[in-house]
């Protein structure tokens, strides 16, 4: 195993490298209302705060609301009819709703994936499947080979350790949470930095505003990556 030093850097999906136009949220409800017939409880569907959760998060709110059982078989019914909405409604979405990459993304993933000192991963609340289609659609996919995703743990702050210990065994190198980097626009990024001793950097695209972000006190903040170079200044690499 290589001993060399190596930044990993963890990206967060939806806020922090793309938009999808409102196709993640409407997939959501879609796939409930037909994994379990909710059709005609549509009106009751309830207001969900998308940033920074999980979907298994959600997963347990929903059923609850619902009260549907939470069993591993109901689960993947409901992730099955998601994804299937979420195929069907990305490039709708894009098209009709104004889904995109965010400003920089392309130029500072290619200078990023071909840095000898950098490592790229995932860490987001999508489920697995959920966040390769996504990167897939906006054709970042062939950036990213590993990660941590919302469908391990239903609680973020324990996707660090997961994402860390992926990308030793991808990489044949063992990364130490001082040289792990998690990118996100949430608090709740900078929170599941802070849980495993990694660096918080934090990008206000997402729903939150640089001076929101700011009194969470990310080790890096911006307000976006239009300047592919600023991330390794802030890095110093």
């Amino acid at each position: 195993m290589s001993t060399e030093r190596r930044r990993l850097l963890l990206f967060d999906i939806d806020g922090t490298l793309l938009h999808t136009g409102g196709a993640g949220i409407s997939s959501i409800y879609e796939g409930l209302q037909q994994a379990f017939n909710l059709q005609n409880q549509a009106d009751q569907m309830p207001a969900l705060n998308l940033a920074g959760a999980t979907d298994a998060g959600l997963v347990i709110f929903l059923f609850k609301h619902f009260e549907i059982e939470h069993t591993a078989s109901n689960e993947e019914a409901f992730y099955h009819a998601y994804h299937q909405s979420l195929e069907r409604n990305l490039a709708q979405h894009a098209q009709e709703h104004g889904g995109h990459l965010l400003l920089g993304i392309t130029a500072l993933l290619e200078r990023l994936h071909g840095h000898e000192q950098i490592s790229l991963g995932l860490l987001t609340g999508n489920i697995r499947r959920g966040a390769w289609t996504k990167l897939e659609q906006f054709e970042i996919r062939h950036f990213f080979d590993t990660g941590a995703f919302g469908d391990d743990h239903h609680d973020r702050n324990q996707l660090g350790p997961i994402a860390i210990d992926r990308a030793r065994l991808h990489f044949d190198h063992d990364f130490a949470p001082a040289d792990t980097v998690i990118i996100g626009d949430t608090p709740k990024d900078i929170a599941c930095a802070r849980a495993c001793g990694a660096c918080a950097i934090a990008v206000a695209t997402g729903t939150f505003s640089h001076h929101e972000l700011a009194a969470f006190q990310p080790d890096h903040l911006f307000e976006n990556f239009s300047d592919e170079h600023s991330l390794l200044r802030a890095l110093k690499i």
